[in-house]
């Protein structure tokens, strides 16, 4: 049990905001080790554990306050409150259920927000410092996109391409609806009205804007020009209305 107990105070806090980073799309470029993982889990439970024990060190204060003290049980205004400002107090204070409860519960909170602020202002802030110095020793500065398959296909707007094997001349055209997460094995795409899209595609000749190659499966994804394929799909509806080519 102690076991369970002290993962939940150490451990928890970085694992959970190193897992709200990587849904807010911040993503390593290959899967990490673990060893990797307990180590940014650390680094990330230093500035949680600091808001959280602020939160209640303050709570603790307040419970000493008489003026604010009820007539009846209020668990958050409780006299026996220890202030903590160090680890055996911590330790100790894990033997409480009610303190784990309010650490998960507060922890929570603190890491979502926290990893908001990294995803969204400290990442691209710290990239941009990064940047300067790659760019002062004649290195191509890094993208804020981890990964190609990210920066290409992940930036939420419509995409029409054209997905076909290299050396192959059979190919499918269409909406790209749904792709995967750039680790997420077995990479499958989803998409919409092909048989549309071929059709148009074999009347009109529509800008290709970029191609996408993977080199170990040699699976080429050709990124049509959005617009000028929303205007081929305008030409091909008012010249066949129905859909209809014979």
């Amino acid at each position: 049990m102690k076991e369970v107990i002290t993962l939940i105070i150490f451990t928890v806090p970085g694992l959970l905001t190193y897992f709200w980073i990587n849904l807010f799309g911040i993503t390593p470029t290959t899967k990490r080790e673990n060893s990797e993982v307990v180590a940014i889990s650390i680094l990330l439970w230093i500035p949680i554990v600091s808001v959280v024990l602020t939160i209640y060190n303050s709570l603790a204060l307040m419970s000493r306050w008489t003026v604010i003290q009820p007539n009846f049980d209020f668990p958050l205004l409780k006299k026996d409150w220890m202030y903590v400002d160090n680890l055996e107090s911590l330790i100790k204070l894990s033997g409480s259920v009610w303190f784990i409860l309010f650490y998960i519960s507060i922890t929570i909170v603190v890491s979502f927000y926290l990893a908001k602020f990294i995803s969204k202002n400290a990442y691209k802030k710290m990239l941009d410092k990064i940047n300067e110095v790659r760019e002062k020793n004649n290195i191509a500065p890094l993208n804020v996109h981890t990964t190609v398959w990210d920066s290409t296909f992940l930036n939420n707007e419509g995409q029409i391409i054209e997905f076909k094997k290299y050396g192959e001349s059979t190919s499918m055209i269409g909406l790209l609806i749904k792709v995967p997460r750039a680790h997420e094995s077995g990479k499958s795409i989803v998409l919409e009205a092909v048989d549309h899209w071929t059709k148009i595609m074999e009347y009109y000749d529509v800008q290709i804007d970029q191609t996408y190659v993977d080199i170990d499966n040699g699976i080429v994804i050709n990124i049509y020009n959005l617009n000028s394929a929303l205007e081929a799909q305008d030409l091909f509806n008012d010249r066949f209305p129905n859909g209809l080519t014979s």
